[in-house]
């Protein structure tokens, strides 16, 4: 299937449409100077800065960023598997290739949605003139990921992959050295050109590729089989290290009966070299069975026994505590925590099959945390007497518990700087011995959040390039969720917006709390009565959406059938994202309930 071709540059980092963009800087904090697990720390040597020949014209560039790109050498053209995660990674490995081949790229192929395999594409795309390759949903989840989910995940990506964490402090990202995208760093996604359902077969430059959907870390995974040279690329559905099938980033639920099918279709292939997109390549078809034949069973087995322990009537605590890998899959090297766990894949196992109740009672209509924070102060003898047990725990090395009683604490008195101590204290412990670095990351940036009083977020400062390639309607569907209900809660009001560069025109009905969004047509206008009707140029406006204008001066520049400037700006106010707060603080007045 052919489709237009798409350019869209961008200032990292990858946006979240809001009505007004999420945008900082990330401050230099002081180390927390704290040590790494052993483990982890010799799992680096795995990322080794550098090219790799697997085979006769297909290198892999690995160590330069959380993913590897890997290419293959054809009769008069290159081909690009994974583009990295910024333009400045891009670079920095097209400059390596280029030492081996200075060939045009004729085609690029994207395995999959996710930001660290297509966000570098336009600087490989603009070194030919190539046909990009995906499957047929690819597109819907990029723009999906830069939407409405954008500010949670985005935040919740700077705390696992470490961003604001001093880099002696990254010991490694788990599947690759680092994330690498940072201040500075700039992102260009060029839109697939040629999409497909199931399979595809293909010849560029000579080289026999073919392309099979294989859903498993995303739904939209595809892995690349060289026929001729029996290679196999199986994109994320295998890295040297136990899976993420769940990530704590949030993810919507990965099928683990989907994934360890796709490995048994790789399997099948019996491929004689392997270059997985994260970690280094295997050579060897006995080799390659045996990773995937473990692979694939710790995967099953986690599916099979969450099912089981959920037929038993399990929670998912009580998943997390006993579903845990047999020997000799728990021994294995490439099963290692070093970025999913057992115990989070049991819990979104139970998420994904049965939703959030697990089944007890008291959880139908549980205490509120902060009335479960006054019980467990009341039971301690006072907060006073609670703070005190979280003194002890933390000197019995008993982080987690001491951790979870600052938690209580800190519901009650958000400001209480003795448990806040506690809780750094308790945090950078559990992160100096963790193995998994998603985890360590996390413990250790809300204790640096705690201790030098920020949120993590999510830098974003859009280029107009980026802002003007996505449509309107995309700038309102993320509008809606951003909509405040207590200051919406008593209101009635039409607004409609009519954008005379493009043609386009978008009712908005606030009622108690929702917002109706609809696109329109100029007669459907014609008959509707609005409290607010205002013409403006589409350009103008997603500047102002992203900072790049100012919001007084580019509401003054629009005309105004009905309403004004200050009219317009009270009803836009609605609509301002919410500040992130950390996991125990209270919502802040006006966040909503």
């Amino acid at each position: 299937m052919k489709i237009p071709r798409l350019w869209v540059n961008a200032v990292f980092v990858v946006m979240g449409l809001s009505l007004l963009w999420g945008c900082g800087e990330i401050t230099s904090h002081r180390p927390l100077a704290v040590g790494a697990n052993p483990l982890l720390a010799d799992h680096s040597r795995i990322f080794k800065k550098g090219i790799e020949n697997v085979t006769d014209n297909v290198y892999v560039a690995i160590g330069f960023g959380l993913a590897n790109s890997i290419m293959i050498e054809g009769d008069d053209g290159l081909i690009i598997v994974d583009t990295m995660a910024t333009n400045e990674q891009a670079a920095e490995v097209l400059a390596e290739f280029r030492k081996i081949s200075q060939k045009p790229v004729k085609a690029i192929i994207y395995t999959h949605n996710h930001a660290d395999h297509t966000l570098g594409s336009q600087v490989f795309a603009d070194a030919g003139d190539p046909e990009i390759y995906s499957h047929e949903t690819t597109a819907y989840y990029v723009k999906r990921l830069l939407t409405e989910m954008r500010p949670s995940v985005g935040a919740r990506s700077m705390r696992m992959f470490g961003s604001f964490l001093a880099p002696a402090e990254v010991v490694n990202a788990g599947i690759g050295p680092f994330i690498g995208m940072g201040e500075g760093s700039t992102v260009g996604f060029v839109q697939p050109t040629r999409v497909f359902s199931d399979t595809l077969q293909l010849t560029v430059s000579g080289v026999r590729l073919e392309l099979f959907f294989a859903p498993g870390e995303t739904n939209d995974q595809i892995f690349v089989w060289l026929p001729e040279k029996k290679v196999l690329i199986p994109g994320d559905n295998f890295y040297w290290a136990f899976p993420n099938l769940y990530t704590i980033r949030g993810t919507p639920f990965r099928s683990l009966k989907n994934w360890y099918q796709s490995i048994d279709m790789m399997r099948d292939l019996r491929p004689e070299y392997m270059i997985p997109c994260h970690t280094r390549p295997i050579v060897g078809t006995q080799k390659i069975e045996r990773v995937l034949r473990d692979y694939r069973d710790a995967i099953q087995f986690v599916h099979d026994q969450a099912i089981r322990g959920m037929n038993m009537g399990m929670t998912p605590d009580e998943l997390a505590e006993h579903v845990t890998l047999p020997l000799p899959l728990s021994q294995a090297p490439y099963l290692q925590p070093f970025y999913g766990k057992v115990s989070w894949s049991v819990r979104s196992m139970f998420s994904g099959n049965l939703g959030w109740f697990d089944g007890d009672s008291a959880n139908l209509a549980p205490l509120t945390r902060r009335d479960r924070a006054v019980l467990m102060a009341t039971l301690a003898g006072g907060e006073k007497e609670l703070l005190g047990h979280a003194v002890k725990y933390l000197e019995k090395e008993e982080f987690q518990t001491a951790l979870e009683l600052t938690g209580h604490l800190l519901r009650l008195s958000p400001g209480n700087q003795a448990a806040k101590d506690i809780r750094v204290k308790a945090l950078s412990a559990l992160g100096e011995k963790e193995q998994n670095p998603n985890a360590r990351h996390y413990y250790l940036t809300e204790a640096l959040e705690i201790r030098d009083g920020f949120v993590a977020h999510e830098m974003a400062k859009p280029s107009p390039a980026l802002l003007h390639g996505f449509p309107l309607k995309s700038y309102f569907d993320s509008m809606a969720v951003n909509l405040n209900p207590e200051s919406s809660a008593a209101l009635d009001q039409r607004v409609c917006m009519i954008f005379s560069d493009t043609g386009e025109a978008f009712s908005i009905h606030v009622r108690y709390g929702v917002a109706e969004i609809r696109s329109r047509t100029p007669e459907e206008i014609a008959r509707m009565d609005f409290d607010i009707k205002v013409t403006a140029d589409s350009r103008a406006w997603k500047e102002m959406l992203g900072k790049l204008r100012n919001p007084l001066l580019t509401l003054a520049g629009f005309t105004y059938e009905k309403g004004n400037t200050l009219s317009f700006g009270k009803f836009l106010k609605m609509f301002e994202p919410a500040d992130q707060k950390l996991p125990y603080e209270p919502l802040r007045k006006g966040q909503g309930s």
